[in-house]
């Protein structure tokens, strides 16, 4: 009589090594898919809280932010009425500062554009101050001013570059943004739309950022 054999599979009881070692591979796979969604939700968390910084879009994707903010140097300029100050000294306003001179043909575009930053800034905490490089002074820039209609803008003196190089300045026009604690914030190399909503919406976000 042929006898056959059928080799059964013995049942898979809870106790069977076999049947721990897949609960175990079960286990760590939920595991592994829950801290990949953990992850993800954590990440997810992170981007939707982190500070967005400040807005740079238009002619502001030129502005370069210096983080941490750091102080401003002690360097010394002329006022526009004549008297040596520093920028520690104008402290409570947030300052737009820009760096220009009447040979400078980029800073000869922007100057227009200024003068209308200057009158739309009205009563908020923040204040033009143009600094001239001219070696001449004022007796160079007042007039040059003058004659192009633009008698509004007044301008500070850095005859020697002593404060565009001590704020670490590599040409003209360079523009800083220095909050109200005396603190640069960052700045624009070039001639820019400074009269823009990109511009505005910038100093608007570091004026809410310091409460003003």
């Amino acid at each position: 009589m042929l006898i056959r054999v059928i080799h059964h599979r013995c049942p898979l009881t809870a106790s069977s090594p076999r049947v721990q070692r897949v609960r175990v591979r079960r286990f760590l796979a939920i595991f592994a898919a829950g801290a990949v969604v953990l992850a993800a939700v954590v990440a997810g968390g992170w981007l939707t809280f982190a500070p967005a910084g400040p807005p740079r879009t238009g002619d502001m994707q030129k502005f370069i932010p210096r983080e941490p903010p750091t102080p401003v140097p002690d360097a010394a300029f002329i006022s526009p009425d004549g008297t040596p100050i520093k920028l520690a000294d104008k402290r409570g306003k947030l300052l737009v500062v820009n760096f220009w001179a009447t040979w400078c043909a980029p800073c000869l575009r922007e100057l227009p554009a200024l003068a209308r930053l200057q009158a739309g800034l009205g009563a908020a905490p923040a204040e033009l101050l143009l600094i001239s490089v001219d070696r001449g002074g004022k007796a160079v820039f007042e007039p040059f001013l003058k004659a192009r209609n633009l008698a509004g803008l007044t301008s500070a003196s850095d005859p020697k570059n002593t404060l565009l190089r001590a704020l670490g300045g590599r040409g003209l026009p360079t523009t800083y943004l220095i909050d109200a604690e005396g603190r640069v914030l960052g700045h624009v190399e070039g001639d820019a739309a400074w009269d823009g909503a990109e511009a505005r919406a910038l100093i608007d976000y570091y004026l809410a950022a310091a409460g003003g």
